[in-house]
């Protein structure tokens, strides 16, 4: 995580912060405008809380603050995977009647040995992510599946929902760090959450994939041991 790309994402917030507070001691703007700057500088003070919260838990990640559990299970307690990712989804049930987003899951109940936290911060960004780009009336669909594979059990995790999708190029570089596949920045969002993901996957020893085509959405599928 380079200073140059942190200073850039900061400096956006703070100048629209700085520039609607300098045009609120204009005492001629009528109330409406007053209004309207005020949600503005609102709207950017929650964009960079949000920055700043995903820069501390990614660099956490990166130094291993937060360490990996996958291989110390018995340091921490199993837990049932389905409910938590029930209640990751029932955080975003506002926000998905919204866009009038038809949820759907099918779950295998299956309890894990895993750091509950760090899985959450997977679960979050991936439903977020696809919130936020699905068109309105699209749908959601989360499955939770145990195999086997070479004597080993694995779970699957799949979030797919079905909103503009990406191309190839995008999907090479959508777990880097400030990457934003929508150039026009029309979606917020300062390129941090896929990689907080991929980290947080990464240091329980699975795997995320992702499956996308333009216009087609997408599936992202993590894979863990258990």
């Amino acid at each position: 995580m380079t200073i140059a790309n942190v200073s850039h994402e900061i400096k956006t917030p703070l100048s629209i912060i700085q520039t609607y507070t300098t045009a609120l001691h204009d005492k001629n703007i009528q109330e409406k405008e007053r209004l309207e700057y005020t949600r503005t500088i609102l709207e950017a003070t929650q964009k960079l809380s949000v920055l700043v919260t995903n820069i501390l838990k990614l660099s956490k990640l990166e130094n291993q603050e937060i360490t990996s559990i996958a291989k110390q299970c018995s340091e921490v307690k199993a837990f049932d995977l389905s409910e938590q990712l029930r209640r990751c989804a029932l955080m975003y049930v506002d926000q998905m009647e919204q866009k009038d987003i038809c949820f759907e899951e099918d779950l295998d109940e299956v309890s894990v040995c895993y750091d509950e936290d760090m899985l959450e911060i997977a679960w979050n960004n991936l439903l977020s992510n696809a919130i936020k780009f699905s068109n309105h009336g699209g749908r959601i669909f989360i499955s939770l599946k145990i195999f086997t594979e070479a004597a080993k059990k694995y779970i699957k995790v799949s979030i797919s929902d079905t909103g503009c999708g990406m191309n190839e190029d995008t999907q090479k570089r959508i777990f880097d760090k400030f990457y934003q596949g929508d150039t026009s920045h029309s979606k917020n969002g300062n390129g941090l959450g896929l990689a907080l993901v991929k980290k947080a996957i990464d240091l329980l020893g699975g795997t995320i994939t992702v499956e996308s085509s333009p216009g087609q959405g997408s599936n992202f599928t993590v894979c863990l041991s258990i």
